[in-house]
């Protein structure tokens, strides 16, 4: 995977499995284990802001903690929490938090402990309202794992789309690091704001708003620089509905790329766009 400036989000799709695949489509979809990424040391502070003189200097020991949690692949989920939250409760103030909270949700999620994802970003978020990362993340979290019947379903997925628009709100307003280039800054942004409008298109998903739905997911796929399979299988699946018959054969085309446990069904699901597209158009 390529490097990525800053922030890296790490393969969590599997985490699909947890909720919102279960619950709307009766078995989750499996992907293969994450890919190994790796990232810079040239981090901006926490919620993606860049140092400031307010901030204590960054140790050594500090750096060299940090530099050794990062280094570790994401398949290396246990090893990835147990360094980041030793770290987090040695440096309560580090610069770094923001990439370590949201690595370390990344790391609960491909483990399959949505529980302690969810409860880990909201911390993280109460600490740092700003969070732009974990913000981003975190609205396309809930929406996967809080069960339709449950009493604070509405109140869940509307902290989902707080959580995206916010986010989007700061990347957008976020200035450029100092040693980043325009396409290293591009990338960033567009990371952050794919998984905003993700995040979205999933609340309205969850809500049967299709509409909303396609045009936030058709957005984030064509911002965010790895969109995930089911992306396209949700987008696709809306189309269907709102007979854009052409727009869904492609979506199911590009979700059928991957090797994933719903492969078989995105290839079905191009041919059935192909014969809706077809068929007469009622009168």
């Amino acid at each position: 995977m390529k490097n990525r400036m800053n922030l890296i989000r790490g393969d969590w799709t599997a985490a699909v499995a947890l909720g919102m695949g279960f619950l709307i489509f009766g078995a989750p979809p499996v992907r293969g284990q994450a890919t190994q990424s790796s990232q810079s040391t040239q981090q901006p502070a926490a919620g993606g802001k860049p140092a400031t003189a307010e901030q204590p200097p960054v140790n050594k020991e500090e750096e060299d903690a940090y530099k050794a949690a990062a280094a570790l692949t994401n398949q290396q989920g246990p090893e990835i929490v147990s360094q980041s939250e030793a770290f987090l409760a040695k440096y309560p103030t580090s610069r770094y938090r923001s990439i370590v909270y949201f690595r370390l949700v990344n790391a609960y999620l491909g483990m399959g402990q949505a529980a302690n994802a969810v409860t880990t970003g909201e911390k993280a978020i109460v600490e740092n309202p700003e969070n732009m990362d974990v913000l981003a993340l975190e609205s396309t979290v809930l929406p996967r794992v809080t069960s339709p019947n449950a009493l604070d379903f509405e109140q869940k997925l509307g902290e989902a789309e707080r959580f995206a628009k916010r986010s989007i709100e700061l990347v957008n307003a976020m200035q450029k690091p100092e040693g980043n280039t325009d396409e290293q800054f591009a990338t960033w942004k567009n990371e952050r704001l794919g998984m905003a409008h993700y995040g979205l298109g999933l609340v309205a998903y969850m809500r049967g708003n299709t509409a909303v739905c396609v045009e936030e997911l058709d957005q984030s796929s064509k911002i965010d620089p790895a969109p995930e399979p089911l992306l396209f299988f949700l987008l696709g699946t809306g189309e269907m509905k709102l007979q854009k018959f052409p727009d869904a054969q492609a979506a199911f085309e590009r979700c059928a790329k991957d090797p994933w446990q719903w492969q078989d069904r995105c290839k079905s699901s191009v041919e059935q766009a192909k014969k809706a597209g077809a068929a007469p158009a009622r009168p």
